[in-house]
């Protein structure tokens, strides 16, 4: 029987559907099997861009089906990672496809406030473009005030607008919004995707109040 349809809720914090929250009823196997392909590169990809070390705390928002907390946490091997979602039916299935408590762990947010106490984790990844979220400079905030002092945290953001935003809506500059939120930019790496991928995307990689280093 085919898998009920999974989507992230737009109505708690994200209007971006992610390409591991496709509904299986719209496409044939091979096409599925495609799309999740390249979400799998392109997660590995960011991963690859994340400065992770044993015993450290790493958080994910907005984790899809959880494949990439639980990529993290094999590369941590040891340590602790957690993925949230609005997505009550993802983070069920998360659970169900990966949890192991105390090690990778999955929850749900209501998309302004995690489920997470203060200076809790060294690392915080958004796994969906800042402009996704309904409110993204009160997620950007919460990401600060999730991280540790020294902490990182880590954005995967459009490499220039959008399909469906039209170029004279569309700035690269992060910086204000950054600002708001407390972070200054260290660096961007674009990220790499499969062939056939026409997302152009980069990771940035921001602490708080910490000076631009560089880019590639």
């Amino acid at each position: 029987m085919a898998p009920a349809p999974l989507h992230a809720s737009p109505a708690v914090g994200t209007r971006l559907a992610l390409s591991s929250d496709v509904n299986a009823y719209h496409f044939p196997a091979a096409a599925l099997s495609e799309v999740v392909a390249r979400q799998r590169a392109l997660e590995v990809s960011v991963l690859e861009q994340v400065m992770i070390k044993a015993w450290d705390r790493v958080l994910f928002i907005e984790c899809g089906d959880g494949w990439v907390v639980e990529e993290a946490w094999r590369r941590l091997g040891k340590g602790n990672v957690c993925g949230l979602s609005t997505s009550a039916e993802l983070v069920d299935l998360a659970v169900r496809l990966r949890g192991a408590p105390g090690r990778v762990e999955f929850k749900t947010w209501d998309g302004k406030r995690f489920p997470v106490t203060d200076q809790s984790f060294d690392r915080v990844i958004s796994c969906v473009p800042y402009g996704s979220y309904l409110e993204p400079v009160a997620v950007l905030r919460e990401m600060a005030r999730a991280l540790r002092p020294d902490g990182d945290a880590y954005l995967l953001e459009s490499d220039g607008p959008p399909p469906e935003v039209p170029q004279a809506f569309y700035s690269a500059d992060l910086r204000p919004v950054l600002e708001q939120a407390g972070f200054s930019e260290v660096r961007r790496t674009r990220a790499l995707t499969t062939q056939g991928d026409t997302r152009r995307l980069v990771v940035i990689h921001v602490r708080q109040g910490a000076p631009r280093t560089g880019r590639l």
